[in-house]
């Protein structure tokens, strides 16, 4: 991965879209402390400005500056170039004379012999500036404004920031490429690229992973035991380059922050992020697309092309658009976060557009059932995640996403627990709803799992020759739920036989014998009552003998096994699916000619 985002790093840099800034990062600066010539507070005030939005609502806006980096100093008392805390630039708070002199020291250890006047009057203020008399001499106003702990304020010297002043900033890249952005002490052999130079200690801050907190790196290797044995601590267990570090980071926070690159899926933590240096923008976004179903709202003529290509690459054309390139080299990684602390990758692929999408094609295909289209992937996890009272999903801390994506792009088969959270979904489903008709999300599902983890071959429409004993079961189950729908049409019920559907799958030769005397004494009694309907009352007993004189002679399992009850589910939905498409086409056979429906007939089929 790390190779990658160096060769992504390239991309942008000849591209135009990041510059070399090696040590330096943008970072926002709400405060602007303003100096005269000898290093004396002209004024303290706020950067922040409002402007509208899209739907012309005000809102506020900290400016962005590029400054010099940042390095993570936890609650080490170090001091930053150019701009810093309130407590570093003016001495504030319980160690604030110790975190002042420490910002001093750190200008004169790089500005010192500047010839600019700008160097000269920070190097002044620093010199001046007395932090226990700081409360005073600031006046209430400015006060204030210190009062938000995290706000950075930037220097200047009448009105000239030190990072527009050329001295400085020589002076600056001059100082980092000797220190380093990590204070790395260690010359070493680069584990990617081969080149020797400085290793970094700690590898950069990775701002854009929703998972991680701001200041968590890529690479860094925790101090442990096993770390301690081999004497490489921290950055140096896997040693980079302080240049190739900055790279690597600077690609990666691009990717993050756009968009068409970067997808975050609350329900397990990770960031899915897409990238290629041999394609469109548009045809990343569109590998993007048919991981998440999400596209970025501000590029319609991208998500035509995108949503469009994949249309017909899900019905089988491969025609691809002009600028699609199917054997270009795509990059598919999904980042999360341990512990908020480090960035831990969870998968990581490479290949041809063409190739990572066949894994996704192919399930499209088999989540193909009853004449409907497919099932993109991205939709299983929202159907089988587990969710609060106000329905935002519980975090998946087993990876389940991170592993369905890995399974997929690998060709590799379905996971376990997915079909597992499926089954107790749906028998969740069926106790809240009256007459219940699994989804096409959940039918597809399992029927692209029998496929291929149980390698079941298993049709798009009702196979009447299947007699598996889970499918078989199924179709009972349907036929006798829909003889009950014909007796109870019009009525106004609580509690159907469709809500049991989970006792029928888990144990069928307890459920189904009741079931028939429920059918006999009550439901098909009462369609036999009535003459309008002897005849469906017949022809429904019919068809539900033909299905039991399918049985084996053993009769009714006494259980089924998960492979089983994802069958008697598909066999449930094509049997009740047909019968509404049958119900369907002969009612739009009496309406073309001119006839009434039988409400009790066609909604009882």
């Amino acid at each position: 991965m790390i190779r990658a985002l160096l060769e992504y790093y390239e991309h942008l840099l000849s591209s135009g879209l990041v510059k070399e800034q090696f040590g330096w990062a943008e970072t926002a600066v709400p405060l602007i402390l303003d100096l005269d010539r000898d290093g004396k507070v002209i004024s303290l005030k706020s950067a922040v400005y409002t402007t509208k939005n899209e739907k012309g609502k005000d809102i506020k806006v900290t400016p962005r500056e590029m400054l010099p980096y940042h390095p993570v100093r936890s609650s080490n008392i170090q001091g930053f170039l150019f701009s810093d805390k309130a407590d570093y630039v003016f001495g504030l708070g319980e160690r604030g004379d110790k975190q002042f002199a420490a910002m001093g020291v750190l200008h004169h250890k790089v500005l010192d012999g500047v010839n600019s006047p700008i160097a000269t009057a920070v190097l002044k203020y620093f010199d001046t500036w007395e932090p226990a008399a700081a409360e005073k001499v600031l006046t209430k106003e400015q006060l204030e404004l210190l009062e938000d702990p995290g706000g950075f304020i930037l220097l200047q010297v009448e009105g000239v920031k030190l990072s527009d002043d050329i001295a400085c900033v020589t002076a600056y890249n001059e100082y980092i490429k000797g220190v380093g952005i990590s204070g790395s002490t260690v010359t070493g052999l680069d584990i990617i690229t081969g080149e020797i130079g400085p290793i970094c200690r700690v590898h950069p801050k990775i701002k854009g992973i929703r998972a991680a907190s701001a200041g968590a790196p890529v690479c860094t290797v925790n101090n442990s035991s096993c770390i301690h044995a081999t004497g490489r601590e921290q950055g140096y267990g896997t040693p980079v380059t302080e240049l190739n570090a900055y790279r690597y980071s600077t690609a990666l926070e691009y990717l993050t922050h756009s968009r068409a690159h970067n997808f975050y899926d609350r329900y397990s933590n990770t960031n899915i992020i897409c990238w290629s240096t041999e394609c469109e923008e548009a045809q990343q976004a569109a590998m993007l697309y048919a991981l998440n179903g999400t596209l970025p709202d501000d590029d319609d003529a991208s998500a035509n092309k995108a949503t469009e290509y994949l249309k017909m690459l899900y019905m089988g054309i491969d025609v691809p658009p002009d600028g699609f390139d199917p054997s270009a080299k795509m990059h598919i990684v999904g980042l999360d976060s341990r512990d908020g602390y480090i960035i831990r990758q969870r998968f990581y692929f490479e290949g041809a557009f063409k190739e990572l999408m066949s894994g996704l094609v192919a399930h499209y295909q088999n989540t193909r059932i009853g004449k409907m289209s497919g099932v993109p992937f991205y939709s299983i996890y929202h159907e089988i995640c587990r969710k609060k009272s106000d329905g935002t999903p519980i975090e998946d801390k087993n990876g389940l996403t991170a592993s369905i994506v890995n399974n997929l792009l690998a060709g590799d088969k379905y996971p376990e627990q997915m079909l597992d959270l499926m089954l107790w979904k749906i028998q969740d489903d069926t106790q809240a709803n009256e007459d219940y008709l699994l989804n096409r999300r959940q039918a597809g599902f399992l029927k692209a799992c029998l496929i291929t983890n149980a390698k079941e071959d298993i049709g798009e429409m009702l196979d009447t020759q299947n007699t598996e004993i889970g499918y078989l079961c199924g179709r009972i189950f349907a036929s006798a739920v829909n003889i009950e729908r014909a007796s109870k049409s019009g009525e106004q019920t609580r509690r159907t036989m469709a809500q049991k559907m989970g006792e029928a799958m888990r144990h069928p030769a307890d459920f189904f014998p009741m079931m028939h005397s429920d059918l006999a004494t009550a439901y098909l009694r009462k369609l036999y009552t009535h003459g309008r309907t002897t005849g469906l009352a017949s022809a429904m007993e019919k068809e539900l003998g033909e299905l039991i004189s399918m049985l084996p002679p053993e009769g009714y399992p006494k259980r089924l096994n998960r492979t089983q009850q994802a069958s008697f589910c598909i066999g449930y939905y094509q049997q009740r699916d047909k019968y509404i498409r049958d119900a369907q086409e002969r009612k739009s056979e009496k309406e073309a000619n001119g006839e009434t429906t039988n409400n009790n007939n066609e909604e009882a089929a």
